[in-house]
């Protein structure tokens, strides 16, 4: 009973809640990231280009790259008959400087084609974001490679 009424006044005292402090740039930009995964894996173009810069520079391989928001969003809605089935997207690296940050990490792909044909590709990726003035982590420059 005592141990109780112990659990209690102390409960009822509480520690003051402690200040919560912004979370490390580093973290930040690991959510960015997240949340261009889940843009991509919901095939949701839109959500997608508003978190690359407007002029975004994207390339794969040694494939000529894309420069410029239209471009990107040319090519994802050109990719509208295909289905995500899984994508993951993880960042081995963040390093962040000022308002530039540099990942590296790799990522996998299940998609379903528009002939129903499975598809699985993975590989490596390197990122570029700025902060912008608004508080957000935008890409600027992606490139992925098989």
């Amino acid at each position: 009973m005592k141990a109780a009424l112990a659990l209690v006044a102390l409960i009822g005292c509480g520690a003051a809640p402690t200040p919560t402090s912004p979370p490390a740039p580093e973290t930040s930009v690991v959510s960015a990231l997240a949340a261009y995964r889940q843009s991509v894996l919901a095939m949701n173009v839109d959500a997608s280009v508003a978190l690359m810069e407007p002029d975004v520079a994207v390339s794969h391989g040694d494939q000529p790259g894309l420069v410029g928001r239209d471009k990107v969003e040319a090519m994802l809605r050109g990719f509208a008959g295909y289905k995500m089935q899984a994508y993951t997207l993880v960042a081995e690296s963040t390093t962040v400087t000022g308002d530039a940050a540099q990942q590296h990490g790799h990522w996998t792909q299940d998609v379903t084609a528009p002939d129903g044909k499975q598809l699985h590709v993975s590989g490596v990726f390197d990122a570029t974001w700025h902060h912008d003035a608004d508080g957000t982590w935008r890409i600027a420059k992606m490139h992925t490679q098989n």
